[in-house]
């Protein structure tokens, strides 16, 4: 499998906790490297929120990292946020797949986040 160099991942450090930014398309090939990046000690903070408003795509493997995010972050007691404020594609996935009444889905990371 390649890597699809139009994916990117970095992280952001805000008060109290981070944000994981993505941007590109989140597929079989790319959503190990997602994955990596939320399990990543500079993404173990009490709050992590996921930016995916740079996402132009999300298959069901991304949607698998999400959903395994979300359940580490519950037995953790973390918070885990999921941003997908004008990301249409991602947010119509999300709604179809349900996962909207699952996921704390916000507009911003400073909704959770200050910085």
């Amino acid at each position: 499998m390649t890597f699809d160099p139009l994916f990117k991942v970095r992280h952001e450090p805000r008060e109290g906790g981070v944000v994981v930014i993505a941007s590109g398309e989140i597929d079989l090939a790319t959503s190990p490297e997602l994955r990596k990046a939320l399990l990543d000690p500079q993404a173990t903070a009490k709050t992590v929120v996921l930016d995916l408003r740079a996402v132009t795509f999300i298959d069901s493997s991304g949607l698998g990292v999400i959903v395994g995010q979300q359940k580490r972050a519950r037995e953790t007691g973390d918070g885990f946020a999921v941003v997908v404020g004008g990301a249409s594609a991602v947010e119509r996935i999300l709604e179809l797949s349900g996962l909207v009444k699952v996921l704390d889905i916000v507009d911003d990371p400073s909704e959770r986040l200050l910085g």
